[in-house]
């Protein structure tokens, strides 16, 4: 949710980056501005890269034939850079901050997760390195902020989840799921030879070890616990088709060709709320964070002495 509410609100994304590298040669001195907050201002090249990303995700024909639309990009981008200065001073406010050790650890934790496409990812998308980093950084910020300012004090009671749940016990089911498994080869007629050994009585796991190329094959082709929509189609159908014990006709996807056979199934239920209670709190929890966020955010822009530089921003935007 966290997340969720800084990608929506404050646009700090790894291709949206707010300040460059550069910025460090310009004359401070005189630097035009388009905007205070709180006296801290907002130059005009940062917004000018800001709003030339927006831009740039857009059609020209969307931005010329649209009226006013181009104007609209312009104060929507604008009021986002103000509501990250707002935020941003209100972390200094509270003391909050990001180490550079928690920002590496968090690099760290972000390569491993892609592996080796992570060097990858900044020669697709055309990424800085250095800009990216400096954007997650920011984004932790805006993250412990939250976390410090806003969720700290949401809590959900149990009998509030209690109550929730006996006035919308039908939202929270246990969906029919069935324990699979499967062989998985290159071609047709390596999977029709195993089919065959199955139907002549072969043991269904013995043929998944020998045969399949699915890294459960050690296991037999287990593939543990599914629900409808884990796998795709249609693999998905076929799957939720089969009776118990029964085994499927072979069935061709972008990864091979499949066998499949059912060993158990369970069947859709209501939980109870014993069951449902970790669910429904944490349910209950998103909203009141969502709530609570947009709240907080009102309260400080509120608070807050904006002034829009009007003059520099009709002179160097022509």
């Amino acid at each position: 949710m966290i997340k969720t509410l800084i990608s929506k609100f404050c646009i700090i994304l790894l291709s949206g980056i707010f300040f460059i590298v550069g910025c460090e040669k310009i004359n401070f001195f005189s630097r035009p501005y388009v905007a205070t907050v709180n006296g801290s201002k907002i130059y005009l090249d940062e917004y000018q890269i800001k709003l030339a990303q927006k831009k740039a995700m857009l059609s020209n024909e969307l931005l010329s034939n649209q009226g006013n639309y181009a104007k609209r990009i312009e104060e929507e981008v604008l009021d986002n850079i103000i509501t990250e200065k707002i935020m941003y001073l209100r972390a200094q406010e509270l003391g909050v901050a990001v180490s550079s050790g928690d920002l590496e650890k968090r690099i760290d934790e972000i390569k491993n997760e892609y592996g080796a496409g992570f060097s990858n990812m900044f020669i697709r998308e055309k990424l800085n390195f250095e800009q990216w980093k400096e954007a997650l950084k920011k984004e932790m910020l805006f993250e412990r902020l939250i976390a410090v300012d806003v969720n700290a004090h949401i809590n959900v009671s149990e009998d509030e989840a209690e109550d929730y749940f006996n006035e919308h016990h039908d939202m929270y089911r246990a969906e029919s799921k069935v324990r699979v498994v499967q062989i998985v080869v290159r071609d047709l007629a390596t999977a029709r030879k195993a089919l065959q050994r199955i139907n002549s009585g072969a043991d269904f796991l013995k043929v998944a070890r020998e045969e399949s190329i699915g890294p459960e094959a050690r296991q037999g082709g287990d593939l543990g616990f599914i629900t409808r929509q884990i796998m795709p189609d249609p693999l998905d159908k076929t799957i939720f088709n089969l009776r118990l014990n029964e085994i499927s006709p072979i069935v061709q996807s972008p990864y091979g060709f499949h066998i499949f056979k059912i060993l158990e199934i369970i069947p859709a239920k209501i939980k109870n709320f014993a069951e449902s209670k970790e669910e429904i709190i944490a349910d209950m929890r998103a909203k009141k964070e969502e709530a609570a966020f947009i709240s907080w955010l009102e309260a400080l822009k509120a608070k807050a002495v904006i002034k829009k530089e009007y003059a520099v921003l009709r002179n160097k935007l022509k």
